[in-house]
């Protein structure tokens, strides 16, 4: 995981557009290149003050809106009508309070932007607050996340919005988050957009939800590989691509809590507890039918240096995330793309698991929020 993280780390600072390589490279059609998607404010590979443009929201409170995606938040960034001149963009994510201070728990924020010419929405970034109880009226945190691959879609007015899962915001204390779009100029590292689609998004409605926008994992008669939540899918590369950059964020929560009675039939250690949120698990990629070498790993590491002292269970590590930090973004490229354009079938397929939950909206149900999305590249 961190030889992944630092082969991406030199990337993001190269302007180069060739496959990237590395020694011991799996010769795979489709490789991982990043296994977390971003950075500590102190960590930042690129000098931020060389941004060519930079683009702030004001501070957003955050609070429940609702389950319902029309229910979301709508806030709309005003960005230049043509930013063809910029070849990366970072986010700078502000993690803040509201009047005294954040609120108290851990939960889910996920940011969603509009992609006007597809009319559909993908997910921008997600994040989880932190347990914010200890923090005063001036504490923040800022991370940076590239999402270079969104560049097409920032320009002009357009829309994002935001879910909140989460009920602890007061007139005195309320997580916020500030968002500060920062474009540098240059050659997009992937090469030229040309368009971009939806493969996996576990927030629209479905009968193998939880009602909370995850799918349920291993509630029997609702399977999470069920061609409806997270089975095969199809990807049509438009002629002329020659690459596809695959963003996959899938976090887990819920602790199916029976006592740890839920299993998992194909591992050495088949009991769980706690699964999803405190289970280490792993996906596999299949590409046209063909299993990828490299598996998807949904852990974050919390302990020592790797998240930051606040209140509550901060040190636990978690499927996919950490309190007070962004999630996990997983970046892979699908290589050699047939001039003329190419459908090709993607699955991803979680370790089958059995839960003691009879039913997928169960208040102690394990789940995951799943989102992938396709980006092609000339």
């Amino acid at each position: 995981m961190f030889f992944l993280a630092f082969c991406v780390a030199i990337g993001m600072i190269s302007c180069s557009i060739n496959e990237p390589t590395w020694p011991g490279m799996p010769d795979c059609r489709m490789i991982q290149i990043d296994s977390l998607g971003w950075f500590w404010e102190e960590e930042c590979p690129r000098n931020i003050d060389a941004a060519a443009l930079s683009v702030q929201t004001d501070k957003i409170r955050l609070h429940f809106y609702g389950w319902e995606a029309d229910e979301d938040s709508l806030f709309t960034v005003s960005f230049p009508t043509n930013t063809d001149q910029y070849g990366r963009v970072l986010l700078e994510y502000k993690m803040c309070g509201w009047n005294a201070g954040p609120a108290e728990w851990d939960m889910t924020t996920m940011i969603k932007i509009h992609d006007k010419a597809n009319d559909q929405w993908l997910e921008f970034v997600r994040a989880i607050t932190p347990y914010g109880g200890s923090f005063g009226a001036n504490w923040e945190k800022i991370f940076y996340i590239d999402v270079t691959e969104f560049l097409p879609l920032l320009k002009g007015d357009t829309e994002f919005r935001i879910f909140y899962c989460g009920w602890d915001a007061t007139d005195k204390r309320a997580h916020a988050v500030q968002l500060t779009y920062l474009f540098f100029e240059g050659q997009n590292p992937y090469g030229k957009p040309c368009g971009q689609q939806k493969i996996y998004d576990s927030t629209l409605p479905n009968d193998g939800g939880n009602g909370y926008r995850a799918w349920s994992y291993g509630v029997k008669g609702w399977p999470i590989e069920d061609d409806s939540r997270l089975g095969k899918r199809t990807i049509n590369a438009p002629a002329g691509t020659k690459r596809i950059l695959v963003r996959v964020c899938i976090t887990g929560h819920g602790q199916d809590a029976y006592n740890g009675d839920g299993k998992f039939p194909n591992r050495t250690n088949t009991y769980s507890e706690s699964c999803a949120e405190f289970d280490h698990n792993w996906y596999d990629v299949v590409l046209n039918g063909d299993t990828m070498v490299q598996r998807g790993d949904i852990w974050e590491i919390n302990t020592g240096v790797n998240n930051y002292k606040q209140a509550g269970t901060y040190r636990y590590n978690r499927a996919g995330w950490g309190p007070g930090k962004p999630c996990n973004i997983h970046h892979w490229i699908i290589r050699d793309i047939r001039t003329g354009g190419e459908k090709l079938t993607l699955d991803l397929n979680l370790d089958e698991y059995i839960s003691p939950c009879t039913k997928p909206n169960d208040d102690k149900v394990a789940c995951y929020y799943v989102m992938a999305d396709a980006f092609f590249f000339k």
